[in-house]
């Protein structure tokens, strides 16, 4: 009975899908189940007002009247091809092979195209800036008129392929060019002469080999050197105002000196860069000023013990930089007060027309930011503005010395030094056994030959020890004041002098203004018998 009941069960149908499986069918199917799917597709359609709505698949395929295996093979080539544009096999591209020709035409073309120097260093990017007076449809003239029939392109062509190729951009009209390179420029082109061309052309190339040496020394990195890099931004208003009457009235100035440290690499910091400030009610704006801000910087400066030569970069101002006292600052901080390690001061001018230095770099972002500002009537919104790209130290909280009147004594006069002094492009300063200081210029970026002392008789470095100008406030003259008063009542009516924000210009005005120097921070008395103290400790 029982083998009845088994052949019964083996032959009815309904028993058939209980028969025993094949154990190597078995295993396969099991392996298949156990298989993750590596490939998930999420159908969505577009429904009204914006948006997607998932759906399922059959719902997706009704909708677009398409079959499932053509949607999968397109998402497994998407998947396979790591996202990029599928590549068309139906019959190739058989358009791009007909412009190779007139695409290289155009790259060759672009390709001459030289950018002009910028004032504020951008060759840390990778943009080309041309001249003012071109564009990409004057440039697209240019080349269908140098080409032939067949190499002419349309404007939408060329545009492409500027756009998509080239990092050009189109600078505004250039200021402070120099007057050499324009004069050589200019006169190359007006020169008929071969002879006198080729003299052209050498004296350009020798002009431009020596602003690339100056740019080459202020890019050098070397851990044995420090360099500082200083310089004057020009004088903001005070007040900054879009009244067309500012245009012809006398203002009060505000000046800010900046000091960069490091080469001109390095990104611009709160770090490394110092802000001195002050107004013309302070201070004036002269050498004795500058030097005193270079001077407190030295002071305030950490250099480490590896650092053995000092490099000074700035601009050749006779008026702030270039002079004797900067020199004999310099000097005296090397022998008297600088770490023993720093064996040498080098002092670097530019080449006249090339000084475009990294405080320029500076005073473009301020400028950038200024730009956005309509109206400013204090100095302590400009001083928010220099807070943002550096620390910043008012002039009138510092000690201010009287350089000229100290060195006058001690140092020769430059007529009698032994090298031409307005020449030179390089200055060397080094200590002596003797409180003195070597010091020779050099015309060029190479040489460094020929030290000697620049005392006088007798007279040693040491024997600097310059007085504390005094910190009275300087009144402009009533001319100017009232001219001031006059703006700010045209902008602001005639009860600009109630305004809370215009309080500086009433204390003016009423001759009350008091600056916060700030000395008190440096002596608690100041009294006569404090300046003899600080000048004591010079």
């Amino acid at each position: 009975m029982d083998d009845l009941a088994q052949f019964v069960k083996k032959c009815d149908p309904k028993y058939a899908r209980k028969r025993p499986r094949n154990p190597k069918s078995w295993k396969r199917e099991k392996e298949r189940r156990k298989r993750k799917r590596k490939l998930t597709i999420k159908y969505n359609i577009p429904v009204s007002g914006g948006g997607r709505k998932p759906v399922c698949q059959k719902t997706f395929l009704d909708s677009l009247q398409i079959k499932k295996d053509r949607v999968q093979g397109v998402m497994k080539r998407f998947y396979l091809s790591d996202g990029s544009p599928l590549k068309e096999n139906r019959g190739g591209d058989r358009k791009s092979e007909q412009y190779v020709a007139k695409r290289l035409s155009v790259d060759w073309f672009l390709e001459k195209f030289k950018g002009i120097e910028s004032h504020y260093y951008r060759s840390q990017t990778n943009r080309i800036y041309l001249p003012s007076g071109l564009n990409i449809r004057k440039m697209w003239r240019m080349y269908n008129q140098e080409r032939d029939e067949d190499l002419k392109v349309k404007q939408s062509f060329f545009r492409k392929i500027v756009n998509n190729s080239y990092n050009f951009g189109f600078g505004s009209p250039r200021t402070d060019v120099c007057s050499t390179c324009i004069s050589l420029q200019e006169r190359l082109k007006n020169e008929k002469s071969p002879i006198k061309r080729n003299e052209l052309m050498i004296e350009k190339r020798i002009h431009r080999l020596k602003y690339k040496a100056f740019y080459n020394i202020i890019k050098e990195e070397n851990k044995d050197i420090l360099t500082i890099t200083f310089d004057c931004q020009k004088n903001q208003p005070l007040p900054k105002l879009p009244d067309q009457s500012a245009y012809f009235s006398r203002q009060f100035n505000f000046y800010h000196f900046a000091i960069v440290q490091g080469n001109s690499k390095p990104k611009l910091t709160k770090e490394n860069v110092r802000s001195y400030y002050w107004t013309e009610l302070n201070h004036v704006k002269g050498s004795n000023q500058i030097i005193s801000a270079v001077y407190h910087f030295l002071q305030g400066t950490v250099i480490e013990s590896h650092v053995k030569v000092l490099r000074v970069v700035c601009d050749g101002c006779s008026g702030q930089n270039k002079n004797t006292g900067m020199v004999s600052m310099l000097g005296k901080w090397l022998y008297s007060e600088a770490p023993r390690n720093v064996k040498k001061i080098e002092i670097i001018f530019p080449v006249v027309g090339h000084s475009f230095i990294t405080p320029d770099r500076v005073f473009a972002k301020i400028e950038r930011t200024l730009k956005t500002k309509e109206v400013v009537v204090t100095p302590s919104e400009y001083t928010e503005v220099l807070q943002e790209n550096g620390t910043c130290i008012n002039l009138a909280t510092i000690p201010v010395y009287d350089w000229k009147a100290a060195y006058d004594p001690v140092i020769k006069p430059t007529s009698s030094w032994h090298f031409p002094f307005m020449r030179s492009k390089r200055f060397f300063l080094t200590r002596t056994k003797t409180e003195n200081i070597l010091v020779q210029g050099e015309e060029t970026y190479s040489n460094e030959i020929n030290k000697k002392i620049i005392t006088k008789k007798n007279k040693k470095i040491t024997m600097i020890i310059p007085q504390m100008l005094s910190p009275n406030t300087i009144l402009p003259n009533e001319a100017k004041v009232k001219d001031v008063c006059d703006l700010l009542q045209k902008h602001f009516g005639g009860e600009w002098r109630d305004l809370p924000q215009l309080k500086y210009y009433v204390d003016i005005e009423n001759k009350t203004y008091i600056p916060s120097h700030g000395i008190d921070n440096m002596n608690n008395d100041l009294c006569e018998h404090g300046f003899q103290e600080v000048t004591a400790h010079i």
